[in-house]
């Protein structure tokens, strides 16, 4: 487990990575995504050593049952869980540790929304997706409002926020906002960010959805809300 909070990720408590890796490869740079970046050229460099290479770590998997605190819990900040290369085995195993754990709240968020309906999540479980702005992402917010068929809170991550959302917000439960991490930015980039952020949150606000706006925009954004559960 990977206590969170101030300065790190600020909307959960803890991480906890049962799995790492992901084999997307964004397009958000020269460098990548963040976690790409920490696991390959940051910090963390020396806790993988075959990269960012999606793999298990079944040693982990009762790391939140040892945790006393109810907490919130991201699951796999440093994986895509659900992508199409994950064996169902992987991802079988780490909720039948969240079913151990019901005073904890397990944060999933995936870029391939698609596949959540393949299993039963216990209600102690938030789901959500990431809308940045890439092509393959675009529809995912409406995967998850419509077909997405789980009693559990939804919510939406707009980091990266590279592209002015033009959809709707209906029945999402959350969402959350931060321009591209580790990446400098120019007031006038800076701006135009803020201005997409702005149009998330008026239309949050029409529909009273909680909003919860990190890093730099926080700056502009004073909103750190949550969802009621």
């Amino acid at each position: 487990m990977n206590p969170q909070g101030l300065g790190k990720i600020e909307w959960t408590d803890q991480s906890w990575n049962p799995a790492t890796g992901c084999s997307y490869g964004c397009n958000y740079g020269p460098d990548g995504c963040y976690a790409n970046r920490v696991a390959t050229k940051g910090r963390a460099k020396k806790f993988y050593p075959n990269g960012f290479i999606p793999e298990f770590h079944p040693e982990r998997l009762f790391e939140p049952i040892k945790l006393k605190k109810p907490s919130k819990i991201f699951v796999c900040d440093m994986a895509e869980l659900f992508g199409s290369w994950v064996p169902d085995e992987w991802i079988e195993k780490i909720l039948e540790t969240v079913k151990l754990c019901p005073t904890h709240t397990f944060q999933f968020l995936t870029k391939n929304p698609q596949r959540l309906n393949e299993w039963i999540f216990p209600s102690n479980c938030w789901l959500g997706t990431t809308w940045d702005g890439l092509p393959f992402t675009k529809e995912n917010v409406k995967i998850l409002r419509e077909k997405v068929d789980i009693d559990c809170i939804k919510y939406v991550s707009f980091e990266p926020l590279l592209a002015p959302f033009k959809g709707s917000l209906e029945d999402i439960d959350w969402i959350i906002i931060g321009e591209l991490t580790g990446t400098a930015m120019d007031s006038d980039e800076l701006g135009k960010v803020g201005v997409w952020a702005l149009e998330l949150c008026v239309q949050a606000k029409e529909l009273g959805i909680p909003v919860f706006v990190k890093n730099r925009l926080a700056n502009i954004f004073t909103a750190r809300e949550f969802p009621k559960t």
